[in-house]
């Protein structure tokens, strides 16, 4: 048995634009680009995931769930600390 994503899998069972498995686009204009990880209006709402960091993949996830987690510590005057597993 072979089991073969493609990008109307993604689409499909994430509702990705076109399929996509990353976030935005890298380019010269969008590199080193950071998006506010809340919105104006919304009390304790976050944003974390592939569509909040330029890039992808599960690195970019993993770091903007982290950071959010940051925002959040600070917020509630917590120390962030963080482990090697």
């Amino acid at each position: 048995m072979c089991d073969v994503a493609t990008p109307l899998t993604y689409e499909r069972y994430t509702g990705n634009w076109q399929g996509s498995y990353q976030g935005w686009l890298i380019t010269p204009k969008t590199m080193g680009m950071r998006m506010a990880k809340n919105l104006p209006g919304l009390k304790n709402f976050y944003m974390a995931g592939q569509w909040v960091e330029v890039g992808g993949g599960l690195p970019a996830v993993t770091i903007s769930g982290r950071d959010v987690v940051q925002i959040i510590c600070k917020r509630d005057k917590k120390r962030f600390v963080t482990m090697a597993p």
